[in-house]
């Protein structure tokens, strides 16, 4: 089996603060300003002497996660059908070779000649024999009657 990954790309997106220097010096420790837009954030703090600047953008967690699952969640019914399809397989060889025993069956008892047909034909020439004779003598005394 052949995965392949693409890579799509993301569309820029920026957060723009402007705050000027004397609001920074103004600031207490520990405050500062924050702008979003879209996906994107700024974060401008005031650290003692120090100006801490962050950025973020976090949307490309999101999508990193959502196609995770998508992936997971195809991955696990691919391997729900393939085991179906395995059930079904064996299901279906079990059913062939039953049909073609069945047809073997059929065929043999088709092709193969009963056990008893030499004593069914010597019961039938014993039993013309037997029939003829008393027939035989009948029919010559109704002759010599109707001729007399």
């Amino acid at each position: 089996m052949t995965h392949a990954i693409t890579a799509e790309g993301i569309a820029a997106e920026s957060a723009r603060l402007n705050v000027p220097i004397q609001s920074l010096r103004d600031l207490p420790d520990g405050a500062g300003y924050t702008a979003k837009d879209g996906r994107a954030g700024v974060e401008l703090r005031k650290e003692g002497d120090n100006i801490t600047v962050t950025g973020r953008c976090d949307s490309i967690s999101r999508l990193y996660h959502f196609y995770r699952e998508m992936s997971l969640e195809q991955y696990n019914e691919i391997d729900s059908l393939r085991r179906e399809l395995s059930r079904l397989e064996k299901f279906s060889a079990t059913q062939t070779a039953e049909l073609k025993a069945m047809h073997e069956e059929q065929s043999k008892a088709r092709d193969k000649p009963p056990e008893t047909r030499h004593w069914w034909t010597l019961a039938g020439f014993v039993a013309g024999v037997l029939c003829a004779s008393p027939i035989r003598k009948l029919k010559n005394k109704i002759t010599t009657l109707i001729k007399k």
